[in-house]
């Protein structure tokens, strides 16, 4: 039963919620009423100042000319650039969701009244690594590989990839949490989808994928 496997440890995350614009944004973003102000005094309750805000000074190309907004509650990273927006989410958990999700919907809401163009895709990618449970990771991610194809059973790990277009997983190594598994998963959703639906989700596929690895997230 569910409740019988022990709960994930999961000590390390990341999040990054992409949205790409249908058009760049030329005429806005050089204009007098760039969206770079306005973005400045929305995200202001979350914790930006003028010291957190950068430009990449040393652009090869239009697509590296992009503002950078970091606020301190939730510690995210808001990218906007002339082709789209992605909000970057370093040491991530699902207790900042409360925080973040609003956050990241007055974001949209604001880009979608106020740049001349419309927001064409919308991709999320979730990664964390999990520590290794009273199973080692070798033993379980045997249900996902067949180590006799390889011609030996001298395997230390085993690593899982799927690709699909809207969906993809990477099961790996850790390289941060010692005999840890590292996972993530990409999704792309419809332009129109709200940001709660893409959340709940979202903790759907983590809460899925830690059953199928032997856990259980609470």
């Amino acid at each position: 039963m569910a409740e019988q496997l022990p709960i994930a440890d999961v000590p390390v995350g990341f999040f990054e919620f992409h949205a790409e614009f249908k058009e760049p944004i030329f005429a806005a973003w050089f204009g007098k009423d760039a969206p770079t102000q306005g973005m400045y005094k929305l995200l202001t309750p979350w914790g930006l100042d003028l010291s957190k805000v950068t430009f990449n000074t040393n652009p090869k190309n239009l697509q590296e000319i992009h503002a950078s907004f970091a606020t301190t509650g939730p510690p995210v990273v808001v990218n906007l650039g002339l082709g789209g927006v992605a909000f970057v989410v370093q040491d991530a958990n699902w207790s900042q969701a409360p925080r973040l999700l609003p956050m990241l919907e007055a974001v949209l809401n604001h880009l979608k009244t106020t740049i001349p163009t419309e927001i064409s895709s919308q991709k999320t990618i979730l990664g964390f690594h999990v520590k290794p449970g009273p199973k080692p990771f070798h033993e379980i991610m045997q249900q996902f590989v067949n180590g006799k194809a390889f011609g030996t059973e001298d395997i230390a790990t085993y690593g899982v990839a799927a690709y699909g277009p809207t969906y993809t997983i990477l099961m790996d190594n850790s390289l941060a949490v010692p005999g840890g598994l590292f996972v993530k998963i990409t999704r792309v959703f419809p332009v129109d989808m709200p940001v709660n639906e893409i959340a709940s989700i979202l903790w759907k596929d983590e809460e899925g994928l830690l059953h199928n690895l032997g856990f259980r997230t609470q």
